[in-house]
């Protein structure tokens, strides 16, 4: 039975919902994987999904067609909504005549606010936050204009999602404040992310690493707000103690050597720094390594990496953004983001507990996951807003 198993439309509800996504982008993101797994696990029954992609289908948009969801491409330049993309944005919402429209991420929800009102029936539009405001500065400025937009905007949207409630209560205090303001966190599929015999052999292996070597490891793209340099430096400081320890940094933009020479000079690891680019597998990524860490500055919401991580079993340490503290539950492991030598204190301790210790504390962690984020509970209450919507734009229309 799907994670929707028993629910009902109300009396004299249609029991088909077409659901358009309205998304930035489709490449590889929290976002659009966030995106991937709620279509997954929707209840196809009851639900019509389709998306629009601002920009291109990236890696994402071959999967959702997979799943035989339409996908369409605007083709708009990053971090910019031009009037033509905006006549493009409207011209197949009113063909796809949606009876909800969720759109993702700052741009995405300014230009569905912008033209859901030409749309049949205007239909009831939520938008997904997926960032936090702690360094607002740190953004580009079109961002932080797009933010402001927003947020003069909200009260005449039907919902806000926000995957993280450190981001909601930051989007409030700046003016975020729909009709509906609600936390929905990320979801993980345990199946998917989950312990994989021999993933740590076969990791040092391809690394041309000894069977003893510690590896530290994080995830995500190229970009000062995952502050890996921090991640790497935290490392070279463990490791002056004598250890076997390396790091390990794999993710979008770190398959381009040039763009990654700072890093590398700064880190001080030298051989000890490994740099991969991104990985389809990385459940067994995560499984193969001694520790995982998240050690981003800012913008983080709910980081799909630290749950996946500790799904799969590997121990975890992260810096304080976004729920990242919900989300691992244990203060001894969550450190001041920016701190070197905070991260660098709980590498060191973690590694010096014995295998079987860092193993016991993981299948702690994959227990919590499974606990508090399941797919099948955040699906269900994503349906269950749409429905709300939908029926509430049927009685308005």
């Amino acid at each position: 039975m799907g994670p929707f198993a028993g629910f009902s439309h109300p009396k004299g509800f249609e029991p088909m919902i077409r659901i358009t996504h309205v998304i930035n982008n489709l490449q590889v993101g929290g976002a659009e994987l966030s995106l991937l797994r709620l279509i997954q696990g929707m209840d196809r029954n009851l639900f019509d999904p389709s998306v629009v992609s601002l920009i291109g289908e990236g890696t994402v948009g071959p999967r959702l067609r997979g799943l035989d969801v339409p996908v369409v491409s605007l083709g708009a330049a990053r971090g910019s909504i031009s009037p033509l993309i905006l006549m493009s944005l409207k011209r197949q919402l009113r063909r796809l005549r949606p009876d909800v429209i969720q759109s993702w991420m700052y741009h995405s929800n300014l230009a569905a606010f912008l033209v859901r009102g030409t749309v049949p029936g205007k239909p009831p539009l939520a938008w997904n936050i997926r960032h936090s405001l702690s360094e607002l500065h740190r953004e580009k400025w079109l961002t932080r204009l797009v933010i402001g937009a927003g947020a003069r905007r909200s009260k005449r949207v039907e919902a806000i999602v926000s995957n993280s409630s450190v981001s909601l209560r930051q989007h409030e205090a700046i003016g975020y404040r729909s009709r509906r303001n609600i936390v929905i966190p990320n979801a993980v599929d345990l199946d998917a992310f989950r312990p994989l015999a021999g993933s740590r052999e076969d990791l040092r292996r391809t690394l041309g690493l000894g069977p003893d070597a510690l590896l530290v490891g994080g995830v995500g793209r190229f970009h000062p707000m995952k502050d890996h340099g921090l991640l790497a430096r935290a490392v070279a400081l463990a490791a002056e103690r004598g250890r076997d320890l390396h790091c390990l940094i794999a993710g979008r933009g770190y398959e381009v050597e040039a763009d990654t020479v700072d890093l590398r000079s700064s880190s001080g690891l030298g051989d000890r720094l490994h740099l991969l680019p991104e990985n389809p597998s990385i459940a067994s990524l995560y499984s193969g390594l001694d520790l995982f860490a998240v050690s981003s500055r800012w913008g983080e919401g709910f980081p799909n990496v630290l749950a996946e991580a500790m799904a799969c079993g590997t121990p975890c340490v992260s810096t304080e953004v976004g729920d990242a503290s919900l989300i691992l539950d244990d203060p001894s492991r969550i450190v001041p983001a920016g701190d070197v030598e905070a991260m660098a204190g709980v590498i060191g301790r973690l590694m010096d507990l014995s295998s079987e210790e860092r193993c016991s504390l993981g299948s702690r962690d994959r227990e919590h996951i499974g606990a508090c984020y399941r797919i099948g509970d955040v699906v269900d209450r994503y349906q269950r807003l749409w429905t709300d919507l939908a029926a509430e734009g049927r009685v308005g229309s």
